[in-house]
């Protein structure tokens, strides 16, 4: 026994049981540390979005030169492709391009049949480098072609945006 009254056989059990533990740790923390650098990958796309819009509609104020995006909720495997309807004046605003980003839910993660927790799509411009206003509207070709029945009607089918650069 050593002069403490502990074993020397239990202080290097407790050694290994702490070294044991702390690898444990260390390891949940590095699995946890990528799992989330993996989701937030999955979730936010490739493109830098700037200053992101999330309105249906209205008026926009950028500065020129900033870059910025407008989303658009949307599940593609129910129709919903968004595109650029109407492109905006070029000497204003310039499209710098778009992508669809799915949500990372449950059914992602799943993969079940049929299941889809939906996603978003972005519209990604730069505004041009003196002021002026253009307008930009996004469209969805699906709701339209059967007759507008989803729920809101047009407000559903068509986005609508002024830009103001100034």
């Amino acid at each position: 026994m050593g002069s403490d009254g502990v074993g020397v056989g239990t202080r290097s059990r407790k050694r290994t049981w702490r070294r044991v533990l702390l690898a444990v740790v260390a390891v949940l923390a590095v699995a946890g540390t990528a799992g989330a650098v993996a989701i937030h990958r999955m979730t936010t796309g490739k493109l830098d979005h700037g200053t992101v819009f999330t309105a249906t509609s209205g008026e926009l104020v950028v500065k020129p030169g900033q870059l910025f995006s407008v989303e658009v909720g949307a599940h593609r495997s129910w129709g919903d492709v968004w595109t650029v309807a109407e492109a905006p004046d070029p000497a204003v605003v310039q499209t710098v391009g778009a992508e669809y980003v799915g949500n990372f839910g449950l059914p992602d993660l799943t993969g079940a049949m049929g299941a889809d927790s939906g996603g978003h799509y972005d519209f990604v411009f730069r505004a041009a480098q003196r002021p002026g206003r253009t307008a930009v509207t996004l469209h969805v070709d699906y709701r339209d072609s059967v007759g507008g029945t989803f729920s809101g009607g047009p407000a559903q089918t068509r986005r609508q945006f002024t830009v103001q650069v100034g």
